[in-house]
């Protein structure tokens, strides 16, 4: 992070937006599943500590958070450091997973991060990583919005006022991360947002009879893409390796 923006998140107090949405909660259970990951599982940017207890379960979960404020409550559940994820106060090839949930976008530089990632990954380790995703129609809505705003916050959630959002997609991620680390695998997350950008306009006519027919048609085939619309939810979902 660069200083004002690690300053602005390293004094947060509001838990509530520490924490990441139920459809990257899943998507982190489901590659601990299929990856059976265990040893030492590292949450960067841990925030109040949502994820710890699930990876917990396959090993020892470790937490790393900028916010001292956030870092005391994620400490009720594991392990936990005040760090920068910049800057990790880690040995090399320690780690066996590595997680980063909605956090790069509030990073000026996600490579920095990648390769402190990468460093502290033991060979053929795994990482997941999710980050909303504007390679939508709630980019055009962000993009206005911040425009008129000055500020780069705007989000689907209103979370993170006054803060530091970056018009963040997966493309842009993967291009972060490619100097560290190879991509396995990328999923779309939550595409309901995606597809109504927020404008209430669309908000409304999702509603609609006809809208709602459309929408539950479209969703579900929407999240089992794995092709190039894999790259357009609302959240994007990387799945990326240490090779050496």
């Amino acid at each position: 992070m660069n200083e004002p923006i690690a300053a602005h998140y390293a004094e947060r107090t509001d838990a509530d937006s520490q924490t990441a949405p139920a459809e990257v909660r899943h998507g982190l259970e489901r590659f601990l599943e299929e990856t059976s990951a265990q040893g030492i599982l590292l949450d960067v940017g841990a925030g109040i500590g949502g994820n710890l207890p699930l990876l917990g379960r396959y090993g020892i979960a470790l937490g790393c958070e900028i916010a001292y404020s956030a870092a005391v409550l994620a400490r009720q559940h594991g392990r936990v450091v005040v760090a920068d994820g910049a800057h990790l106060p880690l040995a090399d090839a320690v780690v066996d997973v590595a997680v980063c949930t909605e956090v790069l976008e509030h990073v000026a530089d996600p490579s920095a991060v990648f390769a402190e990632i990468a460093r502290v990954l033991r060979p053929g380790g795994s990482a997941y990583v999710t980050t909303p995703n504007y390679a939508n129609l709630a980019g055009l809505h962000k993009w206005l919005a911040d425009r008129r705003s000055g500020r780069h916050d705007w989000n689907p959630w209103g979370a993170h006022h006054g803060g530091y959002e970056a018009f963040m997609t997966g493309r842009r991620l993967w291009q972060a991360a490619r100097p560290h680390l190879e991509l396995v695998r990328v999923r779309g997350l939550d595409y309901g947002q995606a597809l109504t950008g927020r404008f209430a306009v669309t908000d409304r006519l999702a509603t609609t009879r006809p809208g709602q027919r459309a929408v539950r048609w479209a969703l579900p085939r929407l999240a089992a893409s794995t092709g190039p619309l894999a790259w357009h939810g609302m959240h994007v979902e990387l799945v990326l390796r240490r090779s050496r």
